[in-house]
């Protein structure tokens, strides 16, 4: 059985997930996609910071507040550069998938889900039919009415290596670069979110899932461009790893621009211990 057609006896639909205005991730995303002989995806628009849906939850009870850390739950997490406090870029992004969400429990599907800065692996195909024989086994329910969540695609590790043994795990893997999700499962997201108190990618890898239905696929199918390489600068956290590779490009000027930028970067609130003996 050709890819293509492996590809489509396993996910519904695709969505790429990206801002309008990053034209230069959406070419790139296309193309790498189009190579890879998937062509047939939607672009789900993300929101950014000052889309007045951010603003709404931001002006609501309905996010997180420092203090304390969103991550820790105390006033420090004994680390200067700790992001402590929810920026409206987190915020923003927690905003865009619960749109999509909405979008994904509309209709039956078992849907692959992938970020504008996603790179499949080289040996992605490979995995792709392991987890359709898995599928056609009856080995792994992917019925859209089941709630399941497959992590497929993280920051590049030891585990992206092609010769790792195919398996199906319960690790946590924090997988919004690539993913795949059943319509219940959705449909669970939206029905056990309460407030935006967190990341999304902790609350929908980590805190939501019940036990069973998250699994996670090594080795995975894709890791992403921005954190693990630099080609394209976060849109949360500006990372020095940017720097790194406009210098390796042999662009200065912008590596030091890029460096700038991470460094002057706001992600931490800090506190003061007033004494009032």
């Amino acid at each position: 059985m050709a890819t293509t057609d492996t590809f489509r006896s396993i996910f519904d639909y695709v969505y790429v997930v990206s801002l309008p205005a990053s034209h230069d991730r959406r070419t790139y995303v296309a193309k790498h996609l189009n190579a890879a002989g998937i062509e047939d995806f939607t672009f789900h628009d993300a929101c950014d910071a000052t889309d007045p849906r951010v603003r709404d939850f931001i002006g609501s009870d309905r996010v997180h507040s420092y203090p304390p850390c969103f991550r820790c739950g105390k006033l420090s997490c004994g680390r200067d550069d700790c992001n402590n406090v929810l920026i409206p870029a987190q915020i923003a992004t927690f905003v865009t998938y619960l749109e999509l969400w909405k979008k994904v429990s509309a209709r039956p599907q078992f849907s692959l889900v992938v970020e504008d800065d996603v790179e499949l692996n080289p040996y992605w195909p490979e995995v792709l039919r392991k987890l359709a024989d898995a599928k056609n086994a009856a080995q792994l329910d992917l019925s859209p009415g089941v709630p399941r969540l497959l992590r497929l695609g993280w920051a590049r590790n030891d585990e992206h290596d092609g010769a790792i043994p195919f398996r199906i795990g319960r690790e946590l893997r924090m997988s919004n670069p690539c993913h795949a999700l059943t319509s219940a499962f959705a449909r669970a997201l939206l029905d056990r979110f309460e407030k935006i108190d967190t990341t999304v990618d902790i609350f929908m890898h980590k805190i939501a899932p019940k036990p069973g239905e998250a699994l996670t696929v090594f080795p995975p199918l894709a890791s992403e461009l921005s954190w693990s390489k630099g080609a394209f600068e976060s849109l949360i956290h500006p990372k020095p790893i940017r720097a790194e590779f406009l210098q390796q490009q042999g662009l200065a000027e912008e590596a030091q621009d890029a460096l700038d930028r991470a460094e002057r970067h706001s992600r931490t609130v800090a506190h003061l211990k007033l004494n009032r003996g």
